[in-house]
């Protein structure tokens, strides 16, 4: 079961009463969904929408994840969690989302996938920090989106990706300054081809892999 397909149980009788117990959130773009510390313990997923997890330090920030319909998530981490497009949740207290689960293990499966999409996501992020400099970080950050959403022609795809140079920054741990004259001159090597305001084409994945492995 995906992500997606998560999201279609809303609609499916028979798991009515799993979601009987959960509220629906509605978020603008920009709000605050979770701040660490509070005691708030829910666990939620996005319906609607897309959601930033970051972490915050000094005025600094660093982005974790984005969450996207049909991702699962908790409140009751120390990561600050916002809106970056108005969004819709199923929320429910971790006690109550435990208790229904034991009712539904088979919906158990699939959310350990999910989460383990996500936690992996993380982890890249931070490999990245640790073994590679911000251009490389870039790449990836690219070639992931390309790879989980683009369309492929042989070696070519194309892919959206609608973040801003400054959430991209954030996602990758470097200034927007920084990030901003890598990204052009990937542009005007040809590594990356932008087709419009959020459509990219990269020529050849296999060889922009291993240019910056």
């Amino acid at each position: 079961m995906s992500k997606h397909k998560l999201i279609g149980l809303l609609e499916v009788p028979e798991y009515q009463d799993f979601f009987a117990r959960f509220r629906r959130r509605s978020f603008s773009a920009g709000a605050v969904v979770s701040i660490p510390n509070t005691g708030q313990d829910d666990v939620f997923f996005v319906v609607r929408g897309r959601l930033r997890v970051y972490l915050s330090y000094n005025e600094r920030e660093f982005s974790l994840c984005f969450l996207d319909p049909g991702d699962i998530f908790t409140t009751h981490t120390k990561a600050f969690i916002e809106a970056v497009e108005d969004s819709e949740l199923m929320m429910a207290s971790a006690r109550i989302f435990r208790g229904e689960l034991l009712q539904h293990p088979e919906i158990l499966l699939a959310i350990i996938g999910v989460l383990g999409e996500v936690l992996s996501g993380s982890w890249g992020v931070i490999e990245g920090l640790v073994f590679h400099d911000v251009k490389s970080r870039l790449v990836a950050y690219f070639l992931s989106r390309a790879r989980e959403n683009g369309r492929f022609d042989g070696k070519r795809v194309t892919f959206d990706c609608t973040l801003t140079m400054e959430e991209i920054s954030m996602t990758i741990g470097s200034s927007r300054q920084t990030t901003s004259s890598l990204f052009n001159n990937l542009i005007r090597d040809g590594d990356l081809v932008r087709m419009g305001k959020h459509r990219f084409l990269i020529e050849d994945i296999d060889r922009l892999e291993q240019k910056f492995a």
